[in-house]
């Protein structure tokens, strides 16, 4: 049962950050179509309009934030989660480079609403050097995904206090 989890559509993913719907306070809200559970520690990929950027890392400690509830997202995220408990926050800037994007953009199919297979995301290789430098650049999208938030949460909670 999802009802009363924190669901994030593609518009909650923007250029790496994480966006969440309806401030960190989470509305229980009726299950209208099938949703992917998400892991903490995920990085969520929108395979729709992938021009639009929509990548996120999803930090450990979200769930803490939306009191323990479960997160869930839309069917048209690709979630890829870690293997084990190295993080893979890492993989949201090179998904988002010029390189990947290109790739993206060039084997998107359909008109009005293009996509990307999933086949093409797990053939993409991680290039040496971000695989080898990927605990830091990690620690750097986690440490700025949780900034990002906390920052959303303190401004929300100004503006419900004017």
């Amino acid at each position: 049962d999802i009802s009363d989890s924190l669901v994030l559509d593609t518009a909650h993913a923007l250029t790496g950050l994480l966006r969440l719907p309806d401030s960190l306070s989470v509305v229980q809200q009726k299950r209208t179509s099938h949703k992917k559970r998400v892991p903490e520690g995920s990085v969520i990929i929108s395979r729709l309009r992938p021009y639009l950027r929509q990548v996120a890392y999803v930090p450990v400690g979200l769930r803490g934030m939306i009191d323990g509830r479960s997160i869930v997202c839309s069917t048209e995220f690709y979630v890829l989660t870690p293997k084990d408990e190295e993080s893979i926050a890492y993989l949201v800037p090179w998904l988002l480079s010029a390189k990947v994007q290109d790739i993206f953009a060039k084997a998107t199919t359909g008109g009005h609403h293009p996509r990307f297979d999933e086949s093409l995301l797990w053939g993409l290789q991680v290039p040496y050097p971000i695989y080898e430098g990927r605990e830091a650049i990690s620690r750097s999208v986690e440490e700025a995904t949780l900034s990002a938030l906390r920052a959303q949460n303190s401004l929300e909670q100004c503006v419900r206090e004017c």
